[in-house]
């Protein structure tokens, strides 16, 4: 190696120890401390744009300048992403930590609490299925229909036409029914009901066809006692079906907020 090399090669280091000894972490609050963790960062909003956020350290490069080194998951990896700060930037972030209450424990349990797009896939694998739901997504418009399965994040609803398959990543808001009120003491009610416009149908229906009369001249009443027969039988056959409509309906509905985007829209 030559002598040049060397020299080179130890004003290198030279220079690069002195950087790195230049550059401090900068306590941006005391309310945050070193480093701002994910939930710091959700509960005082300080990088609200940059989505995935892990970790954030401010580090000072001279007087005014600020180098904000932060970690994010991306694509299932942990990736390290720069940042500039101005000192003016740096000021304003503090005085927005500082004007906030500092983050406890319990401040972190209920603003959790309201984040239901952190755990929206195991709230739609554990909802009761098949069952009438509202969903508001990405396109701007609601999407009303039947909730008959979820599976690889895709969200399958039976609407009056067709099948719609709605990915989870578009989806903003999601109306349902935990849990289906139990209202068995109205399954007795309901079949008697189901059964009476099965009979009252049918008998609408003879009353507006002519009668039938066999060979000898005789009124086919037996053709009017099959069809009002028919009709109850058709009526109870349906009252299983009725009957979870019903329970469906008097069932409370509840809305979860599924995006972040959302979220953000609607508190602050």
């Amino acid at each position: 190696m030559t002598k040049i090399l060397k020299n080179t090669i130890l004003i290198v280091l030279v220079i690069s120890t002195y950087l790195f000894a230049k550059t401090d972490v900068i306590i941006l609050s005391d309310n945050v401390g070193t480093e701002i963790d994910v939930h710091e960062n959700r509960f005082y909003r300080i990088f609200p744009e940059e989505k995935d956020l892990i970790s954030a350290q401010i580090l000072k490069i001279d007087r005014d300048q600020y180098r904000l080194m932060i970690v994010k998951e991306i694509a299932g990896e942990r990736k390290r992403v720069r940042r500039y700060l101005t000192r003016n930037e740096l000021d304003d972030l503090k005085m927005h930590v500082d004007e906030q209450p500092e983050f406890t424990k319990s401040q972190k349990i209920a603003m959790y609490e309201g984040m239901d797009f952190l755990r929206a896939e195991k709230i739609l694998n554990e909802i009761p299925k098949p069952q009438y739901v509202v969903i508001g997504h990405s396109d701007d418009r609601k999407l009303n229909g039947t909730l008959f399965k979820f599976e690889e994040r895709l969200i399958y609803i039976q609407t009056a036409t067709a099948i719609e398959r709605v990915s989870l990543d578009k989806l903003h808001r999601l109306s349902y029914r935990p849990v289906i009120s139990d209202l068995d003491h109205l399954r007795p009610y309901t079949y008697f009901l189901t059964g009476i416009t099965g009979l009252l149908t049918a008998r609408i229906y003879n009353s507006q066809r002519p009668s039938t009369y066999n060979e000898y001249g005789i009124p086919r009443n037996d053709l009017d006692a099959y069809r009002q027969i028919l009709g109850t039988v058709l009526g109870l056959i349906f009252s299983s079906e009725v009957f979870d409509a019903i329970s469906t309906l008097l069932t409370p509905t509840e809305t979860i907020i599924l995006s972040e985007a959302e979220y953000d829209k609607e508190n602050y």
